[in-house]
């Protein structure tokens, strides 16, 4: 027995040996009941519960450790320990750190062996949690070796000998973020599907709050994080280390004091796991002992019977075995779950229906057999419970839509593909919010009118809202981080090229992938998905002072923000009227401009203004990053339920050839002997490339150009009104192109003023005009990179999504172009405005782009908006002569759809101008053709026409 701490002594060694035997009790009981469960109910054992087992063993392992550990004086100040007891301590210490990496990976993996089984019919659920369970164990094999070998030599981790250690508090704080983001990807992955069945509300509350449950773990292992600091403060102001120092301080005083707490809900986050895992999967043993506990006494049960999980067929039978449609209804609905009918007899009832949809009547009452299946919700989950119903739903004249069953259709569903159709009675779930709001968008981007695009426009822009706030939250966190550890310029400058590299890799490599694919709203939701991967792995590069992880955190960020802008600036672009899309994009790149506005303010004023020392900084850094993480996390499930229409290629080659029919142009046209498309991508890339490259130029070496300008004037306020103009300049942009300014001639006059005021930045004598320049250099360049992306895309077609790929990845002229002022900065020892001069040469670049622009009437034609603009419906009577070749088309529509809008142009190069459009091309036009003159075709012989003429 230890010896006990006196009554004025600090001592946690009895609340932690008390609260890990409560919670180790707690999980064995509920191991108990999940074996008993399996075993006596359903008569049958699987994968995920023998992995259950091996967890329990290693829970154990974790706790006992503790609970010994405590007995040996954990939790007590050193002068209260018997040096006998010291030994054992760290004996006990050293146990833990083994078992608890494995007792984490084998509870998750149970877990996420649940759902590749529940995912059968299921692609994106499947392979996401195959991906976890992969990102699992290998980070927990590698944590499990980290912890044994932390130590040179081995044994000076659980004795007295000297050597040097990785310091515990420091592993456990900096493997904190893959332990809470894999705890969110199990919590998250089953809810789309869950949330996405069509039943009653309270059964669908109860059956998602069963999975959600999980959600304790999180909140068990954010707690453990917070013991986690607290231990390294101590250790910081006992022992006044320096936060970068990762050296273990095991030996030094009140180690196992400081650490106790941490350790005790260490234990807590295991135990809670493991009870979680089996709480999944004890539904038949409730039903069968305390059944009233999940009746309504008054109505159906509450649950049904879609918790109850038999799985005593094989997997390979279990489409041959699902319930019929009219099953499956009844199981929805009140036939099974009735007073008379005990939940359990599902499976019976099932398979005593006819052929001709008939149910035998089931025995009332709960005298079952133990040897009586359930229908278990793995069956209806793997059976996809959007087909499910699809027969008897439908009305007698109506045939159910064919449904595909290839991985890809079923991933589009997933992320609602504007070609999954539904009707209100069958189970997919239509543009909705469970179930009563329509879920999928079925009108292209494309064809929205201006109404209709204020949904789309506002809520895009509610992200990019997001992502700026968020982009300039890191970045400020970033430079503090950096200032805590001292990194070099050279160091410095690397990280900010890192960011940059990532903008040539990731739009090819993921995001093209998944726009082409899976359309915008998955690539949204990826892209975010990397951005909290990327803001949660700064945590460890933090804690850890590794420059190579910031290197590598920097590179992640940068990948996620890229994915998410390849799909959103032609999401805004698109969604609407052509003749707007300069004015949409700079709208919303404007509320970006805002969110990275406010945050740098927020993060240097408000969360880092009154911090003492560099530990303080340090630990509410991490805290930033990991709200950051669960914010970005949380905007990727609000878009996985907002309703998003797409533009699929088909739309876009649409849209296209109707353009050019309205600018007189041909399908194709050509320019010294060069499809016009690739003149204007060409060009599009090179300007985006030189106008990115200076603007980083100008965003690096702000500070710089502020001291050496004025420094007396504080830089930060300077950048902070310099951005300011810079959202007003987009906002006058998006005002400009919206009352129909071409955008052309709004790009020359903020090309050339960027042009100019580069240059008075850096000739003049330095003085309040010259500082009042660099401050406009930020609003002349902010509508550049909007106008510029949305003149390139423009007729672009089904190339739309490559030409937006491709537009991104110049985005690492970022890391180019800084690099040669870099050069110049150390030429000139930092003390030099020339480090603005690449900017200049830059600035005067794109200046040259309007130019060309308006060199041609084939490329005037090409980029300019009003030719966008869909004429309203011609009066009776009207021939397309009076208004001009193409305009007098409906909203949305030019004719018979049969007929392309590309061969109408071939019949136009051929020297048809003077024909009538055929007969079903007018059909939908009010026109009367039998009150129009008769026309005779050029160079053909004399014949009646059949249309209108042909301005």
């Amino acid at each position: 027995m230890s010896k006990m701490a006196t009554s004025s002594s600090p001592d946690r060694h009895t609340t932690v040996f008390i609260v890990t035997l409560v919670f180790t009790v707690l999980a064995t009981v509920f191991v108990g009941l999940r074996m008993l469960s399996k075993g006596w109910i359903v008569k049958r054992f699987t994968t995920d519960d023998w992995f259950t087992v091996a967890a329990w063993i290693f829970m154990l392992g974790v706790t006992v450790s503790i609970m010994i550990g405590a007995q040996d004086g954990l939790g007590m100040i050193d002068s209260e320990i018997p040096p006998v007891m010291v030994d054992p301590q760290e004996s006990a210490i050293y146990a833990f750190t083994v078992f608890y990496n494995l007792a984490i990976m084998t509870t998750k993996t149970a877990i996420l062996i649940l759902y590749v089984r529940l995912a059968a019919a299921h692609a994106f659920l499947r392979r996401a949690s195959i991906a976890t369970m992969v990102v699992v164990n290998l980070a927990g094999t590698m944590l499990v070796l980290l912890n044994i070998f932390r130590c040179r030599p081995i044994r000076a981790a659980f004795t007295s000998v000297n050597g040097s250690c990785i310091n515990l508090v420091s592993i456990f704080l900096s493997t904190s973020p893959i332990n809470i983001l894999t705890d969110f990807a199990i919590l998250l992955l089953p809810l789309p599907i869950l949330t996405r069945l069509r039943m009653e509300f309270r059964q669908k509350v109860v059956l998602v709050a069963t999975f959600i449950v999980g959600g304790f773990v999180t909140i068990v292992d954010v707690v453990r994080v917070v013991y986690l600091q607290n231990a390294l403060k101590a250790e910081y102001a006992e022992n006044t280390n320096d936060p970068s120092n990762t050296v273990s301080q095991e030996n030094t005083k009140n180690y196992g004091y400081h650490v106790s707490y941490s350790l005790m809900w260490s234990g807590i986050e295991v135990s809670v796991g493991l009870i979680c895992c089996c709480i999944l999967v004890l539904k038949p043993l409730v039903m069968r002992v305390l059944p009233a506990i999940l009746k309504d006494p008054n109505k159906s049960t509450l649950t049904g019977t879609l918790l109850s999980f038999d799985v005593s067929q094989p997997r390979g039978s279990q489409s041959q075995s699902l319930p019929s449609t009219r099953e499956f209804a009844g199981t929805m609905d009140t036939t099974v779950g009735t007073r008379d009918t005990d939940p359990t007899e599902v499976s019976g009832a099932a398979e005593g229906e006819t052929r001709n949809g008939s149910r035998h009547q089931q025995n009332g009452g709960t005298g079952r057999s133990d040897g009586d299946e359930t229908f278990d919700l793995f069956d209806m989950l793997a059976s996809d419970p959007q087909h499910l119903g699809a027969h008897a739903a439908h009305p007698p004249h109506r045939k159910p839509e064919r449904q595909s069953h290839s991985t890809t259709s079923k991933i589009k569903n997933m992320f609602g593909h504007r070609h999954s159709t539904s009707t209100d009675t069958t189970q997919e779930p239509t543009q909705a919010f469970f179930d009563f709001v329509r879920m999928g968008g079925k009108k292209p981007l494309t064809e929205l009118t201006a109404k209709e695009s204020r949904g789309p426009v506002i809520f895009g822009s509610i992200l990019f809202f997001l992502w700026g706030f968020a982009y300039g939250l890191i970045g400020t966190l970033n430079v503090r981080v950096q200032e805590i550890h001292g990194f070099s310029p050279s160091q410095t400058f690397a990280l900010s090229c890192s960011y940059w590299i990532a903008y040539f890799f990731a739009p090819p490599v993921i995001a093209y992938w998944i726009i082409t694919r899976q359309g915008f709203k998955a690539t949204f939701i990826t892209g975010l998905a990397f951005y909290s991967v990327g803001a949660m792995a700064f945590w460890p590069s933090a804690v850890l002072a590794s420059y190579a992880g910031f290197f590598i955190s920097n590179f992640l960020v940068a990948l996620g923000l890229s994915t998410i802008e390849v799909a959103a600036n032609p999401f805004i672009a698109l969604a609407g009227p052509g003749q707007y899309s300069e004015a949409r994009l700079n709208f919303s790149q404007s509320i970006q401009a805002i969110g990275g506005l406010i945050s740098p303010i927020i993060a240097s004023k408000v969360l880092f203004d009154e911090l003492g020392g560099n530990e303080s900084l340090l630990f509410k850094v991490q805290w930033c990053y990991l709200a950051v993480a669960i914010f970005v996390l949380f905007t990727a499930v609000v878009f996985f339920y907002v309703p998003l229409s797409e533009a699929w290629d088909e739309d876009l080659e649409k849209s296209r050839e109707e353009r050019m029919l309205r600018a007189e142009l041909p399908s194709n046209p050509r320019y010294c002997g060069m499809p016009m498309r690739i003149w204007a991508l060409g060009l599009g890339l090179m300007m985006m490339w030189f106008y990115i490259g200076a603007q980083e130029n100008f965003n690096y070496y702000w500070s710089t150009l502020s001291f050496i300008i004025k420094p007396s004037f504080d830089a930060l306020w300077g950048q902070t009104l310099g951005r300011a103009v810079f959202v007003l300049a987009r906002f006058l942009a998006a005002v400009l192109c919206y009352i129909g300014i071409p955008p052309r001639y709004v790009l020359a006059c903020f090309t050339i003023g960027a042009f100019i005021t580069t240059i008075t930045t850096i000739v003049p004598p330095m003085s309040n005009g010259t500082y009042a320049s660099l401050i406009l250099v930020e609003f002349f360049e902010a509508p550049i990179f909007p106008t510029i992306f949305a003149i390139t895309i423009r007729n672009q077609g089904r190339h739309t999504k490559s030409t937006s790929t491709m537009l991104m990845m110049t985005a690492c002229g970022g890391a180019v172009w800084p690099a040669v002022a870099y050069g110049v900065n150390i030429r000139h020892d930092g003390h030099s405005r020339l480090i603005a001069v690449p900017a200049a040469v830059l600035f005067g670049l794109n200046a040259a782009y309007p130019i060309i622009l308006s060199s041609t009437k084939t490329y005037r034609r090409w980029v300019d908006p009003r030719w966008s603009k869909r004429k309203p419906l011609l009066e009776k009577g009207t021939r397309e002569k009076d208004v001009g070749y193409g305009m007098g088309y409906p909203d949305g529509d030019i004719g018979d759809p049969g007929i392309s809008p590309r061969q109408r142009t071939e019949e136009l190069q051929l020297g048809n101008e003077g024909a009538f459009l055929s007969a079903p091309m007018t059909m939908g036009l009010g026109l009367d053709l039998s009150e129009q003159e008769e026309l005779h075709p050029p160079d053909l012989e004399d014949s009646k026409g059949k249309g209108t003429g042909v301005g």
